[in-house]
C-alpha cells in the first residue's frame, strides 16, 4: 500500500537533459492554484517522477503525437512531467504525464494522459487542477482517479471520481460521481506541490 506522501530522491543524474524546476504562478481568473512542480529551489524530486528511460519513451510518445501541431508549440509548450506507478495491477508501470504551456493549459486547467506500460492511450483528460490522486479502489481493474470538484470555490471541499469503463477513462464535470471523503491515506498523490517534480522537453 501507499501513502499519500510522495517518496523523495535527492538523485538528479537521471534527468535526460538539464531541466529548470520551475514553479507556475497561481494566477487564473478563478482563483484557484494552478499546479506547479513545487519550490524550485527544493531538489527532494519524487522518485515517480525521474527515470530517464521512462522519459525517454514518452519523449519520444509526445513527439509523435503532436508532431504535427510542432511548428506551432513554443518551448514552454514542449514541457512534461510525470508520475509512474501501476494503473491496472499488471505489475508493470504506466505513465501520467502532465502537459504544460498555454497550448495545454488555461484558466480552467492543463491537459493530462494516462499511457499504459506499452505507451498506448488509456486517456486524455483535459482542464484538470492538481493535485491528482490515484485511488486505492479499483474499477474493472483499473484505480480510480480523484480530482478536485471543479465547484470547490462554491461548496465544501469536494472530491469526484473518475472511473474506468468501457475501456477507457473518460472526465465529466457534470456527471462525475462526487465522494463524500477525502481520499484514503493508502493513494498516490501527484502534483501536490509539496515535493519538486522533475519536468522535461519533448
Amino acid at each position: 500500500m501507499h501513502s499519500c506522501k510522495p517518496a523523495i530522491s535527492n538523485n538528479e543524474s537521471d534527468s535526460i537533459e538539464p531541466e529548470k524546476n520551475t514553479t507556475e504562478l497561481p494566477a487564473d481568473t478563478m482563483g484557484i492554484v494552478k499546479p506547479t512542480l513545487g519550490d524550485q529551489n527544493n531538489k527532494n524530486y519524487s522518485t515517480l517522477t525521474t527515470s530517464k528511460e521512462s522519459a525517454e519513451k514518452i519523449k519520444t510518445f509526445l513527439h509523435q503525437k503532436y508532431l504535427e501541431d510542432f511548428d506551432i508549440l513554443k518551448p514552454a509548450d514542449r514541457k512534461f512531467s510525470f508520475f509512474q506507478t501501476d494503473f491496472n495491477n499488471d505489475g508493470k508501470d504506466d505513465y501520467f504525464v502532465h502537459l504544460y504551456g498555454s497550448y495545454f493549459c488555461n484558466a480552467e486547467g492543463c491537459t493530462y494522459l494516462l499511457l499504459d506500460n506499452n505507451l498506448n492511450e488509456i486517456a486524455v483528460l483535459n482542464n484538470l487542477y492538481s493535485p491528482i490522486y490515484r485511488s486505492d479502489k479499483t474499477t474493472n481493474g483499473w484505480n480510480d482517479i480523484i480530482l478536485f470538484s471543479p465547484d470547490i470555490l462554491k461548496d465544501k471541499q469536494q472530491y469526484i471520481k473518475i472511473a474506468f469503463k468501457n475501456g477507457k477513462y473518460t472526465y465529466s464535470p457534470a456527471n462525475a460521481e462526487k465522494l463524500d471523503s477525502i481520499p484514503s491515506q493508502n493513494c498516490i498523490v501527484m502534483w501536490d506541490n509539496k515535493v519538486s517534480v522533475k519536468e522535461f522537453s519533448f
